[in-house]
């Protein structure tokens, strides 16, 4: 009897010998996969089957959707249709002939894809139930904190024809290599250095013909001798002045998403760039959690600068029930960050980050441009300035800051943040349209961000979409389970800046 096998880590998708793929199209179904994959003995109630997914609908239209979705599921497995199982008020999946894997294997990006990350079912039910076994999945992947949670990063002497070539290689590697050592904990080893251990070795070709340079980059990891990523850059050589910090940024974000595939690469490889920088409790405990025990080991401003930045969103996004206390964590983090290395690009623009929550906005300024004028390829520091640039109101210079931001390689590491950025400044600046399809933008890089969805009920309530401001505000709902319009309105409640635009009347509409 073949086994099936059921991925739930990425898309959700049901395998059978030789890979062959037996998922249904259907996005309920491969949801309904999704509930019997995780569900104790692999089988749920019927009743509990349709609530998560036909909420909406009364009792006698959602239990024919249901039957309809049973069938789906069987027409997809063909030949292993008996892999679906039924009884008396239950339906499952036989443990004999179907295996779940929850390994979590990194994506074409190089990040680890999320539980079930193809599924966007608008149902109520689903959507929370969705949320939270999303959270369960992310705590429970392997994590090993140890000193070397990442590799060291090996420069080899890049083969070229002729010495031109070769320099160029050398300064644009040598500077994208920098540039990830000032955005992870991560040592970057010179030509004939003694590696830890596990390592990722960057290797290059280069040359000039024709007028034309041309780099081909090999990330590998070693001992195993994969190549994780691989790319050829080419540039004409006149104006190329204008493009090494470009060549740079994409070298550094190939560095960056193998070095995010830890996981994959090793136990002890457990801190996840795209962890730092999400929106998710659980995936932001578990960077800190590693970064902690880093602790002075390889960079302690990056570090230490880090587990700062990691307070800042607890306290943005309304994670943690004393945001306060976050913020105070934070300040002291970074300051030690700051003592460590007065003038690093990234603990400056963290610490400017943290001076503009507590509402000292001509400081945050200060900063960010001390950040941006140390490093103005570090995108910390340009994100940094963007957000203090709108906090002394100059909105056209924060928007243009972060439009510049989106351009480089590097903002595909976290294009959510760049959109608030220019999201916040068109809303001060007043043009309401333009900010709410950047917000959008957020919303759909990542549906956990808090603010955009605070901002989008805001902003969709003042230009009188009602149906959009009640999708907004079910969305915060299902993110901040005690949510209500009367805690949006309240003091405390992290909605100063609408309420100093006057675009919180949204908190007396009773939508909801």
């Amino acid at each position: 009897m073949d086994r099936l096998t059921l991925h739930l880590i990425g898309p959700v998708e049901m395998t059978g010998p030789g890979d062959r793929r037996l998922t249904p199209r259907g996005m309920r179904a491969r949801g309904a996969l999704a509930v019997l994959g995780t569900a104790r003995g692999l089988r749920v109630t019927r009743a509990r089957l349709q609530d998560l997914l036909f909420s909406d609908r009364d009792p006698d239209h959602g239990n024919a959707s249901l039957r309809q979705l049973l069938r789906e599921i069987r027409q997809g497995l063909g030949p292993a249709r008996d892999a679906l199982v039924t009884g008396p008020g239950w339906v499952g999946l036989d443990p004999d002939r179907v295996q779940v894997d929850l390994a979590a294997r990194p994506g074409p990006d190089g990040q680890v894809p999320e539980f079930a990350a193809d599924l966007d079912i608008p149902d109520p039910e689903f959507e929370d139930w969705l949320r939270d076994a999303r959270q369960t999945a992310a705590a429970r992947m392997p994590q090993v904190a140890t000193a070397d949670a990442l590799p060291d990063l090996l420069l080899s002497d890049p083969v070229s024809i002729g010495q031109d070539a070769m320099v160029l290689a050398t300064m644009i590697l040598s500077e994208a290599a920098g540039r990830a050592a000032d955005l992870l904990p991560i040592a970057v080893l010179s030509p004939g250095a003694a590696p830890r251990g596990a390592y990722v070795r960057v290797s290059s070709m280069a040359n000039v013909q024709g007028g034309v340079f041309s780099l081909l980059v090999r990330l590998i990891h070693q001992p195993s001798g994969r190549v994780m990523w691989s790319q050829r850059l080419t540039a004409p050589l006149a104006g190329l002045d204008g493009r090494l910090d470009d060549l740079a940024a994409r070298c550094c974000l190939g560095m960056l998403q193998v070095l995010d595939q830890g996981r994959a690469l090793g136990a002890a490889m457990g801190i996840s760039f795209a962890d730092v920088f999400s929106f998710s409790a659980s995936r932001l405990a578990r960077a800190d959690q590693v970064l902690a025990q880093l602790g002075d080991s390889i960079t302690p401003a990056v570090t230490l600068s880090l587990r700062a930045w990691i307070r800042t969103t607890h306290a943005f996004e309304r994670l943690t029930p004393d945001p306060r206390q976050a913020i105070t964590e934070a300040v002291e983090l970074v300051a030690r960050a700051r003592r460590a290395a007065p003038f690093h690009a990234t603990a400056l623009a963290v610490q400017s980050v943290v001076e503009a929550y507590l509402d000292r906005d001509q400081i945050a300024f200060d900063l960010s441009r001390q950040a941006v004028l140390s490093d103005p390829g570090n995108p910390l520091a340009r994100l940094a300035h963007s957000r203090a640039l709108a906090g002394v109101d100059r909105f056209a210079d924060s928007a243009a800051q972060a439009r510049g931001g989106l351009d480089q390689a590097l903002s595909s590491l976290n294009p959510a943040n760049w959109h608030l950025g220019i999201g916040v400044a068109m809303m001060r600046a007043g043009d309401l349209s333009a900010a709410t399809r950047h917000l959008e933008a957020v919303h759909r890089f990542a549906p956990d961000n808090r603010p955009a969805l605070r901002f989008l009920a805001a902003l969709r309530y003042a230009q009188r979409d009602e149906e959009g401001t009640v999708r907004a505000l079910l969305a915060l709902r299902r993110l901040e389970p005690d949510f209500s319009l009367d805690l949006m309105g309240s003091d405390g409640y992290p909605v100063d800046s609408l309420r100093r635009l006057g675009l919180l009347q949204v908190a007396g509409s009773r939508l909801i």
